[in-house]
């Protein structure tokens, strides 16, 4: 299924069709985390220039199309620093470069920079390297796990896997997760990187079971979980969800550097089944919940203003949000929870400002206001993956401070 599927579901085809003349764009960051945009591919600068024009990167080789771009000048000869996988190409094969249209202002430059990418995508077989694409297309850039990693498959342990670019123009090929050894369990951490659509596919929808009856079985028998991969007496990762196998060495080569060796590398699901075979069927201790009672100010989630417009919550609320995240990191803490109260009324909602309040009601060691927070954030955000249970995680800490106290 193509990006536009994964995020929305199937249209018809017909309604697709009907809304290509929509200016949509979709952006990555460095974690291949994804944004949608309303505009076009392109970011204005302002200019009124009337000298812009659009090329196009290539492999002579092949002819293959790997990058597109808009600029005036000398543009299409520099380096391009964020374009790193086209700069990686240019350095290892011959290209080329085409030029799409020359003499254009710059709004006819990225009308034309986000039609030319949508051919490609929609009448080629080539690997973009844009980080940047048009929405409403075929099939996606080159950045999803390449055809050739193994299919996902319940309570199966996934692989590291490349890029479609990657595997394409790289020759990088997936690797499989270390084989548990029992030994190497002593000192561990749980990677959750990059946690997207494999969770539910490998733990059928009940992630939380196998982090805590693994958890459990780790924990009755010793071991230690840490907070760093690069802790000294660290002996293994566990991985959580799957990732990007150059991200995977990128953290060996830092154990390397930093401990002076590598560390075995496994997945969740294997350290689980080993744990189950060796130790049988785990009963979690059920923790009988406290009573939560928080004092607060904030108002009640139906009389938040902006709850149906997301920009505008996102416009006015935000500006608290960063004043408060400044007041607390200052130590002035109520001020700061006043702030946060005020982003939320005004309809922000990002994860971070859940954060920023769970760190504020810490300092205090307000764990009510800190558990209710938390329990909105899970109820109220979209989230899942890593961030869900770090929220849950956290919770579980509030609790447990709570009942000490």
């Amino acid at each position: 299924m193509g990006l536009l599927g994964k995020l929305f579901g199937k249209k018809k085809e017909k309604e697709k069709k009907q809304s290509m003349d929509m200016s949509v764009g979709i952006s990555f960051d460095e974690n291949h985390n994804v944004s949608i945009s309303s505009s076009d591919v392109g970011v204005s600068t302002g200019s009124t220039a009337k000298d812009f024009y659009v090329y196009a990167w290539f492999i002579k080789e092949t002819g293959e199309t790997f990058y597109v771009g808009k600029g005036r000048k000398d543009r299409y000869k520099e380096f391009h620093e964020r374009a790193y996988e086209a700069e990686k190409i240019r350095n290892m094969y011959d290209t080329g470069v085409r030029f799409v249209g020359e003499g254009l202002t710059e709004d006819e430059a990225i009308a034309l920079e986000t039609q030319e990418m949508t051919r490609i995508l929609n009448e080629t077989n080539d690997r973009l390297t844009n980080r940047i694409i048009p929405l409403l297309t075929n099939r996606d850039n080159g950045y999803d796990r390449s055809p050739g990693t193994p299919a996902l498959q319940f309570e199966k342990a996934p692989c590291l896997y490349p890029s479609e670019i990657e595997e394409h123009y790289f020759g990088i090929k997936h690797r499989s997760f270390d084989g548990v050894v029992y030994e190497n369990l002593k000192n561990v951490v749980f990677i959750d990187r990059n946690m997207r659509d494999e969770i539910d596919v490998i733990y059928g929808g009940n992630l939380d079971k196998y982090i805590s009856e693994t958890k459990t079985l780790l924990l009755s028998n010793k071991s230690k979980i840490m907070k760093s991969k690069y802790a000294k007496s660290i002996t293994a990762w566990i991985y959580i969800g799957d990732d990007y196998v150059t991200n995977y060495e990128s953290d060996q080569d830092q154990a390397l550097e930093k401990l002076g060796r590598n560390i075995p590398t496994y997945h969740l699901i294997d350290v689980w089944l080993l744990l189950k075979e060796k130790y049988g069927e785990v009963e979690v201790a059920v923790t009988e919940e406290l009573s939560i009672n928080p004092v607060h100010n904030r108002v009640a989630l139906n009389k938040i203003k902006n709850s149906n417009d997301s920009h505008k919550g996102f416009a006015e609320g935000m500006p608290y949000w960063e004043k408060g995240d400044r007041e607390r990191k200052d130590g002035n803490i109520e001020r700061a929870i006043e702030l946060f109260d005020k982003a939320r009324y005004n309809g922000y909602d990002a994860p971070v400002l859940y954060d920023s309040y769970a760190m504020a009601y810490r300092k205090l060691k307000d764990y009510d206001n800190e558990i209710a927070i938390l329990d909105e954030a899970i109820d109220r955000l979209n989230i899942d993956g890593a961030k869900l249970i770090k929220f849950k995680e956290r919770r579980e800490k509030a609790l447990a401070l709570k009942a000490k106290k």
